[in-house]
Parts: C-alpha cells; sequence; structure tokens
C-alpha cells in the first residue's frame, strides 16, 4: 500500500504597504531588542546600566541640565559666565586625605574646562585666603577676584573610603553643599549675592564594595575622586543620561 500523503495547510501571505510594512518592522525590531537587552540585566550584575543601554537605543541620548541652570535659568557655558570654585573640608575630614580638596577641586577644574566652561584659576583667589587664614568670605572674594562673574563655594562634610562596619573592603562615600553666588557691581562696588544652594552625595561603587586585597589603597582612592568629581559636575554642565546614571 502507498503511505498516506500528508497535507500541510499553509496561511495567505499578506503584504502591507511599503511605508507600514516598514514601520511594522521597525516596531518589531525595537520589541526583540528590548526583551534581548532585559534578559541580559536580568541575568547578569549592572542592570542599570543595561537599562539605559536600552534607553538610549530606543529613545536617542539626552541632555540632563544643570543643576545651577534649572536652579538660576543661567546657563554656564552659553552666557560665557567666568566662574571661581573653591573647595574646603573640616579638619577632621582633611587630617585623614591631606589631599582630598585640592584633588577633587583639580579633577572638577578639568572637567569644567573639558565642557567648555570658562574657569577662573585659583591662583586668582589665593591672596584673599592667605590673607582671611584659608576662610572662605564670598564678599571678600566679590571685590578682590575682578574677572569673575559666578563664585561656588563646595563643602565637603563627610567622606570615607572604607565599608561601614567592614574594614577589608573600599566603599566610597561623601556628601555635603554647593553654594553659588552671582557678582554684582553697583556703583562701582561689587558684591555676591547668593542664588544657587545645593546638597550632594556620591557613592562609588553602587553595588557591591571592592576588597582591599584586591586593588590598592591609592588606586581605589583615585577612582572614588574621579566619581566624586563627576557627581558635581552635573550642577555646572549638562551632561547626557546615561553618563548621569552610569556615575
Amino acid at each position: 500500500m502507498r503511505p498516506a500523503r500528508a497535507f500541510y495547510r499553509f496561511a495567505p501571505l499578506r503584504f502591507l504597504p511599503g511605508s507600514r510594512q516598514r514601520a511594522v518592522c521597525r516596531a518589531g525590531l525595537r520589541r526583540a531588542l528590548l526583551s534581548m537587552l532585559c534578559l541580559l540585566a536580568l541575568s547578569q550584575s549592572g542592570c542599570i546600566n543595561t537599562f539605559v543601554m536600552v534607553g538610549k537605543v530606543l529613545m536617542g541620548d539626552p541632555m540632563q541640565t544643570s543643576g545651577f541652570e534649572l536652579a538660576t535659568k543661567t546657563n554656564l557655558k552659553k552666557e560665557q559666565k567666568r566662574v571661581l570654585v573653591h573647595i574646603s573640608a573640616p579638619a577632621t575630614i582633611s587630617e585623614g586625605y591631606d589631599t582630598l580638596t585640592s584633588d577633587v577641586e583639580e579633577e572638577l577644574l578639568r572637567r569644567m574646562r573639558r565642557h567648555e566652561l570658562i574657569v577662573v584659576h585659583p591662583d586668582k583667589a589665593a591672596r584673599t585666603f592667605d590673607r582671611l587664614g584659608g576662610t572662605f568670605d564670598a564678599q571678600a572674594l566679590a571685590r578682590d577676584v575682578e574677572d569673575m562673574d559666578v563664585l561656588f563655594h563646595v563643602r565637603v562634610e563627610s567622606f570615607s573610603f572604607k565599608e561601614e562596619s567592614s574594614p577589608n573592603f573600599y566603599r566610597g562615600n561623601t556628601h555635603g553643599r554647593i553654594v553659588g553666588y552671582e557678582i554684582r557691581e553697583e556703583d562701582g562696588r561689587r558684591y555676591a549675592v547668593q542664588v544657587f544652594d545645593q546638597r550632594f552625595h556620591a557613592t562609588y561603587p553602587t553595588t557591591y564594595p571592592v576588597a582591599v586585597d584586591t586593588t590598592p589603597q591609592n588606586v581605589f582612592i583615585r577612582r572614588f575622586i574621579d566619581h566624586v568629581a563627576d557627581a558635581l559636575g552635573a550642577s555646572f554642565y549638562n551632561v547626557s543620561r546615561s553618563d548621569l546614571y552610569a556615575n
């Protein structure tokens, strides 16, 4: 006997207009890509960075407006403001890390110049600080430093690089306050008016702490300082959302 034939029924093909077909294909591709990246996020560490990548692929990479512009409507770059930044920390903090303020200041100013801000060199204010014994005085700086439009005082209120209750692990934590002053002039007299006040906090790494036997202490502190400078920079210049969340 001849074997019975197998019959297969195929669904008829449907053809869509060209533009609609392309739109359907793009939507399907986005859904497939989103599904793949979500699975990757669930199967590996670094979920935040993965979801940032998803958003970047699907919606582009929008910019986050700086904290100063959000508060004052002033874009330091576009309006070509001349900016002086001073960073200070209590003696109890600087005793444990004596180059803390200078290291953070150096990295922050480097990033500000990279984003094309006009940065006043700290040496312009050196005489004023020497005269005042290192004390920050916005009015004295407004009078003494002529080529300055905006003055910022970054106050580091805490700084640590060891995991709490776990001395065998590194984790950087710092918080503080950024106060900004606009320099104005009236009847030939220059004075400072406070226009900005923002808290800041930075933690590195945000996931798991780093074992002290895997990374030299000075290397970890340098990486933490870079992270702090990135976090502070978002108050002065616009940053992409992907960079903001990656930090």
